[in-house]
C-alpha cells in the first residue's frame, strides 16, 4: 500500500482564496528558500485525481485550525474528507480555543485519528503550556499529533517547532504519539540529529526528499537513527508534486541501500498501521 502521510487541501468554496493568499506568503522568501508554486488547485478534486496519478491509494490531509476562536467547521470538513475514496484526514485544534479538549474529545469521536498543529500557523510554541496541554488530552484520547517542524516558507523567524522545543514537550507529555513533519524539522536538521536520540517521535518526509537533494546523505543518517519503523512518506501537495514526491522518495531509499521491507514500510506500511488501514 503506498500511502501519502502529508497533503493538504480545501473547502471547494475557499480554496483559489486560500492557495492565493498561501503562496504571496511564501513570496518574500523566495531568495531563501526558492520559488513556490502548488501543484494541485487544492480541491478535493484536485488532490484526489493527482492521488490517483501518483499511483496512491490513499492520501492523508492535514487540515490547519488558524483561529483560536471556537469553530466546529475544521473538523466538521475533515470528517467528510476522511470518509471519501483514497483520502483520510486528521483533525486540527487552536490551542489557544477555550473549547480546545471538548473539540479534541469531538474530533476523536468523529473517528479522526489525530490532529495536526502548526505552531508557526496559530502562534505558539510547541513547549508551551497550552500546547502541552492539547498534547496531552489527545494522548489520553489516543489521538496523534503531527507537527510543523522547523522552518517555515513563508513564515518569518522565530522557528517555533526546533527539536529542542521538542524535547522539553516529550518531557511534559512523555506518552504522547507525536509525528514531526519536514524529516523532524525543516532546516533544523543538525538539531535533528544531535537530538533524535531523546526525542521518541515518527518523521514524514514531506517537501524534504525532492527539494532538499543536496541533504539526502543525512536524511539517510536520520532516518537509520530513528528507525525505519517510525518514518511516513508524504509530500506537502499542493506545494511539491505527488509523483515526483513518490519517485523521489523511491530513488532515494534505492540509493542509500535500504531493504524491500524498509521501503515499504516508509511508503505506505507504517501509516497504515496509524490508520488502521489494510
Amino acid at each position: 500500500m503506498l500511502i501519502d502521510f502529508h497533503t493538504h487541501l480545501f473547502p471547494d468554496a475557499i480554496a483559489e482564496k486560500a492557495l492565493a493568499r498561501l503562496v504571496e506568503n511564501t513570496r518574500p522568501y523566495a531568495s531563501v528558500y526558492g520559488e513556490t508554486r502548488p501543484h494541485t488547485d487544492a480541491t478535493t478534486a484536485g488532490l484526489t485525481a493527482s492521488s490517483r496519478a501518483a499511483g496512491l491509494d490513499v492520501s492523508v490531509v492535514m487540515p490547519i485550525a488558524t483561529s483560536p476562536r471556537p469553530s466546529e467547521t475544521i473538523n466538521n470538513f475533515a470528517a467528510q474528507v476522511d470518509a471519501l475514496p483514497g483520502l483520510r484526514s486528521f483533525g486540527s485544534v487552536h490551542p489557544d480555543n477555550p473549547d480546545a479538549m471538548k473539540e479534541l474529545e469531538r474530533a476523536a469521536s468523529l473517528g479522526l485519528r489525530g490532529i495536526k498543529l502548526h505552531p508557526e500557523y496559530q502562534g505558539f510554541f510547541a513547549d508551551s503550556p497550552a500546547c502541552a496541554a492539547v498534547v496531552k488530552k489527545a494522548a489520553e484520547l489516543g489521538l496523534w499529533v503531527l507537527f510543523h517542524a522547523g522552518e517555515d516558507i513563508g513564515m518569518p523567524p522565530p522557528v517555533h517547532c526546533t527539536p529542542a522545543h521538542v524535547v522539553r514537550l516529550r518531557d511534559r507529555v512523555p506518552g504522547a504519539k507525536i509525528i514531526l513533519a519536514h524529516m523532524g524539522g525543516y532546516r533544523c536538521w543538525d538539531e535533528v540529529e544531535r537530538m533524535l536520540p531523546s526525542m521518541d517521535v515518527y518523521l514524514d518526509t514531506s517537501f524534504c526528499l525532492p527539494n532538499e537533494r543536496g541533504e539526502w546523505d543525512r536524511f539517510a543518517r536520520i532516518i537509520r537513527a530513528a528507525g525505519c519503523g517510525r518514518v511516513l512518506f508524504g509530500s506537502d501537495s499542493p506545494w511539491a508534486d505527488q509523483a515526483e514526491a513518490l519517485a523521489a522518495a523511491r530513488e532515494f531509499l534505492a540509493a542509500y541501500g535500504f531493504s524491500g521491507e524498509e521501503q515499504a514500510a516508509v511508503l505506505g506500511g507504517n501509516a497504515a498501521r496509524i490508520l488502521g488501514e489494510r
